[in-house]
Order: structure tokens, then sequence, then C-alpha cells
């Protein structure tokens, strides 16, 4: 164990640094009135116990945020503030912070607030909080335009950093946290941490006890000497800054989703040290030097090549702007510059990087439309996802009717429009260079398909390929195939058809579109919600007529994969998510009792009730019926059991496309 004092104009306290350091917790609760347990829905689950055995019970309270940079705002502050103001918490209280980033910000800035201040202990569980956020009182929320701009300088009264938490660290979670640790080792004027980094890669990837503590000591060290140095940080403390004018633009443009914090400053170290060579500062030895310590640790530290004018636009709200100047860290190799930088210069380094875009690709469903956007690579001719950033769904009901009139109908036109104005504007506010949408059975059938689709590249200037069956089906085959290395069959339940596709990566052996979808069955049969016995027998019956092709298949040897709406509506009515949580989604293995248990449920209810149901949306309420006959039926074709939901589709396929 080892132990760290950092001295501030405020106060002084100790960073304790080892393995079941969390048992010193009672060293600092004895002197106050009623304690705090502040931390998150994911810690509390893990470790809520194992805490509260330690602390007083007789004045501890425990208060659970959400998961997610998104929710460290002046609204969670307010419903923790109200929470002490319930409980009768004093100027004599104490809250303990036991969390990452977030939780730390976050209480710091309760408790700096709260009856003017009261004292806060920092217990950061991830390697990020540990090395940055728990360190040199600086405490903050955010605003929906920018990171941290709103904060104050706060010192705690200790922070412990027990390098057992690190044990259930997701994997990208403690990349983020050798991001700024690499950081730490860049501003260092000597290169005795960097090579330390580059020695024990290995090691400190395979959390190695001694050498994990040995790491966070010497990065808090080099932290504890910034901060005590400029407290308020009016000089050389905004060299902890080198990489965040654009690690904050991205996070900003992300919605604080997506994109942890230290592979934001990765990207934005990369961005600044080419900053630094347009002017002179560095080579390319150099950047190639730091380049490779970030792969050494599997972090992605490459910018991405924003819209021009979001970029700046969002740089500008950076808080260590003045003047409406823009201001980076740049380094100089033997020492570290707080620069205004002009826009011209970062723009010709944006320019740099037009390789990594943000694509969006709107899919224009029969029943809906949906919105991807992933930062991807162009390279070799070919097109690779690297990070999903966002997805939306919007019920349209283009295919309304369809089956009757042959036509789109106006109203479900302006209703998708409203939808792909929507789409675009998101993408637009995210700095999306490449906007492409497909349509799929509705548009391709329709008389007027070709109008609809001229009418999109004219309003919006968007161009729509209009996609085969088979094309669609294949798209969502290789977003799946490629995960697993055995036989797959996918299964895409659309509005206006069902694509099944069976094989493998390299050898696909089945593919067809069946023009059968949720919208078209619920036409033909339920049009007035009749769900009588003999409506839905003649349903069952129709469709194993139609899918008999499929009979040759009957119990073969491979796993079913489904894809779309209506596999992760049963999912989450199981699960009763009152929101898309894509984790508690993604390979969840839905069985044919399932898929009848829920199909009772939906039976049971009228539309309305239907409508209210927790995890099924009510624009899908009067069509999940028809996609649980159309799952069922197909699995009993197919002699499976259950299905493999999977939230990959034709929205990652379509990411390939090119128009």
């Amino acid at each position: 164990m080892k132990n760290l004092n950092i001295n501030t104009s405020i106060n002084s306290y100790d960073i304790i640094i080892g393995q079941n350091s969390i048992f010193k917790l009672n060293y600092f609760t004895s002197s106050y009135d009623k304690i705090l347990f502040l931390t998150n829905e994911t810690i509390g689950k893990i470790y809520q116990q194992e805490i509260l055995d330690i602390l007083p019970k007789n004045k501890t309270f425990t208060y659970k945020i959400n998961d997610g940079e998104n929710f460290k705002n002046v609204d969670t502050a307010m419903d923790i503030i109200s929470f002490l103001i319930k409980h009768n918490f004093s100027r004599k209280s104490l809250i303990i912070c036991v969390g990452g980033g977030v939780v730390c910000d976050l209480g710091g800035f309760v408790a700096s607030t709260f009856m003017r201040g009261i004292d806060f202990l920092q217990v950061p569980t991830s390697l990020l909080a540990q090395v940055d956020a728990s360190i040199g009182g600086k405490v903050a929320i955010n605003h929906p335009l920018g990171k941290n701009l709103i904060g104050a300088f706060k010192q705690p009264i200790g922070v412990i950093v027990d390098i057992n938490f690190l044990k259930t660290l997701p994997v990208e979670e403690f990349k983020s946290g050798m991001g700024e640790i690499i950081k730490h080792a860049i501003i260092l004027k000597n290169s005795n941490y960097f090579n330390f980094l580059k020695k024990h890669y290995k090691e400190i990837l395979n959390l190695e006890p001694t050498l994990l503590i040995e790491m966070i000591f010497e990065s808090c060290k080099i932290k504890k000497q910034f901060v005590e140095n400029d407290e308020f940080e009016k000089g050389e403390r905004a060299f902890l800054n080198l990489g965040h004018t654009y690690a904050h633009a991205l996070e900003t443009l992300f919605n604080y989703e997506n994109i942890p914090h230290g592979k934001a400053v990765s990207k934005g170290i990369i961005f600044e040290l080419y900053l630094s060579k347009i002017l002179g500062f560095v080579n390319d030895n150099y950047i190639y030097k730091i380049s490779e310590l970030f792969e050494m640790y599997g972090i992605d530290y490459h910018p991405i090549y924003l819209e021009e004018n979001i970029l700046i636009e969002s740089m500008k709200k950076d808080k260590k702007n003045s003047n409406d100047s823009i201001n980076f860290i740049l380094d100089k190799i033997n020492f570290l510059e707080n620069v205004s930088i002009s826009q011209d210069k970062i723009l010709k380094v944006n320019s740099l990087f037009k390789n990594r875009i943000l694509k969006g690709v709107i899919d224009i469903g029969t029943n809906s439309c949906r919105l991807f956007i992933a930062e991807i690579e162009k390279k070799d001719n070919q097109i690779e996802i690297i990070t999903p950033l966002f997805k939306d769904l919007d019920v349209s009901r283009l295919g309304k009717n369809l089956n009757q009139t042959g036509i789109l109908s106006e109203e479900s036109i302006e209703k998708t429009f409203s939808i792909i104005k929507k789409f675009q504007e998101k993408s637009n506010s995210m700095g999306v260079t490449e906007l492409i949408a497909f349509a799929t059975s509705a548009t391709r059938e329709a008389t007027n398909g070709s109008i609809f689709v001229e009418n999109i590249k004219n309003r919006f200037g968007i161009e729509t390929l209009v996609i085969s069956g088979e094309i669609e089906a294949k798209l969502s085959f290789n977003g799946n195939s490629a995960l697993y290395h055995e036989k797959i069959a996918t299964i895409d339940v659309g509005g206006g058809s069902t694509e099944v596709t069976i094989g493998t990566y390299e050898n696909i052996e089945f593919i067809k579109s069946f023009p059968i979808g949720v919208v078209k069955l619920t036409e033909m049969f339920f049009s007035e919600e009749n769900y009588s016995e003999e409506t839905l027998n003649s349903s069952r019956s129709y469709l194993k007529g139609f899918f008999t092709e499929l009979d040759k298949f009957k119990n073969s040897d491979f796993k079913i994969i489904g894809v779309a709406g209506t596999v992760t509506s049963n999912v989450s009515v199981v699960k009763k998510l009152s929101k898309f949580i894509e984790s508690e989604i993604n390979k969840f293995s839905l069985s044919k009792f399932i898929l009848e248990e829920n199909l009772n449920l939906f039976l049971s209810k009228n539309l309305e009730e239907r409508k209210k149901i927790i995890g099924l949306e009510p624009n899908r309420a009067d069509v999940i019926i028809a996609g649980n006959l159309i799952l069922l039926t197909l699995l009993e074709v197919l002699g499976k059991d259950f299905i493999i939901v999977s939230t990959n589709d034709n929205l990652e396929g379509g990411m390939v496309l090119t128009i």
C-alpha cells in the first residue's frame, strides 16, 4: 500500500493506494453526523453490500444515480440535494463518492454547493477516476452545450484507491483510464514514466497488483505536482488538459455516450500532436512513438474527420477558451504551451483524417424508419465499423394499406419525411459527413416508390437506394455471420417482408425475402382487431404454406439468429425494460415458450391495453401479434426451440453500402 499527500491552500489530504484499501473507509467517518454513500446502479449492484458492511449503519444513507456521463447534470444534482434536505443532512455531514468519474465529479459538485459546502471523500472505482477525476478538487456537472461548464474547485478530505475495483471494470473502461495515464507520461518532462508503461504493458494489462499500484501512484504523483503548483488552473495546471479541447468537442457531439473520456482524450492528443507538427514543433517520429504506446494498450487513438462548422462551433464552447479564441495544449517535446490556434490550422489538421468519418444510415422500412450513426474507417475500398455511436427508431407506417391500393399514401409519405428530417438534423448536429438511406419492401413494391425516392433526394439531398429483398437479407446476414464461426440462419421480420438467410460467413446456402411481414399479415387477417381462434388458426395455416421452401432445412444443424423489432420487443417485454438497453437484449435466448407466453399476453389485451405493456413500444402494439405468429411458425418449420436475439441487422450491413 502506498500513500501520497496533497497540500493545497484549502486543506491537506492523503491518497491511499493499494489492494483492500477500502477497509480504511472508517478512518474518515467518525466525526460526521450523517454519511451519504453515493454511487451508481452498476457499482451498487456489485459493491453496495460490501461497502455498507464497512460503514457505520446507524448514520449511513445510500443514493444511486443512473449510469452514464449524460446523467452528470443539474437535474441529477438537484435530486441528490433534495435527498439530503429530506433526510436532514447538515454541514457536519459527509458524502462518500464511490464510482467512476461521473460519481466523483457529481458528488464533489453537490458537496461544494449543499449548504455552501460540506466534506466529501473520493473512492474512485474506475482507472480513469483513480488517476484523474478523484484528485485535484475540480468538481463539475455538464451542460447540454458543453462538458464540465458548471463547477467549482473543492478539495476532498481524502482519496481511497483500491485496485480490487479494477477486476470488475470493463476492458474499454480500463483502456479509457490508460488514455489519461499515457497523457500523464507525455506531459512529464522526463521519459521515465513513459518507458515504465512501455516496458510493463503486458503485466499492466493482466492487472498485476504490484505494477498497478506503482503505475497509479506515479500517475497520481504527476497530477499532484500540477495541482499543488497551480491549484486553481491559472497557469501550468492547464497542461493536464492535453488532448481535451478535441476530446470535449467529441464528447459533446456524442451526447457524452459511446465514447469513453480516455479514448476521446487519446484521439485529442494525436490531433494536437498534428497541430504541433504543422507548426514545426514535433516530427513524425515523435508522433509515431506516442501512437505506438497507445497501440500497445489497444487504445483507438485515431482522430475523426468532422464537418468543419460543427467541429469549430463545438470547440468554441470549451471552458479553456477566452476572447473567442480556441486554445490547445501543444507539445513542443521538451515543454508544453497553451496556444491559441487559428481556425484554418485546425481545419487543416481535421482534413488529414478523412479516412475516419462519421457515417449515418437511414433504413426506410415498411413499418418504421431507423437511423444508425457510427465511426467508420475507409481503407483499401473497404468500410469497417469502428464504433457504433447512435441508433434511433420511429414508426412511419409507410406501407399502410399498400396491399389494397398499391401506392404509398400521402399521409404515410409525409410522416416518413418528418422522420427523415429529424434524423438528418441529428446527423448534422453530430458532425456526420456522409448520410445515405436505403428503402425496402414498401418502396420497391409501390407504384409511386420511385417518385418517393426522387422526392427524398430533392427535399433532403439524401441519396436513397431501393434494395431487393435478397440484398436486404444479405445485409442482415453479413452483420451477424462474422460473429459466429458456424452455420446460422438469420430471420428478419419486417413490416412488408420476412428475410431468411442460411449458411456460413464463407457460403450462403439459402437466401430469400418472403413477401409477408407484420403489417401485411395484420392487414390480411386482423385489420379489425379480430383475434378470434378462427383467424389465428387461418393465419398460422397461411404462414406454414408460405414458408414451405424451408421444410428441407427442418432439424438441420444451425443456430437461428433473430434481428429487428419483433424479437427485440419480445425481450423487452420479458425483462420489463422501459427503454431499449442493447446490453440487456443482445444475445438473449428467446424460446418458443416465451414467444407463446408473450403472444397470450398480447391476445389477452385490447389495443389500448397492449400499448401500456412495459417493454412494448406503443407504435408496435397493433402488429406485435402478427410478428409473434411469424416467429413461431418459422421455429416450427425449421424444427427449432429458440432464437438468439441480435441487435446487429441490416443497419450494420447498410453501413458498408456506397451509393
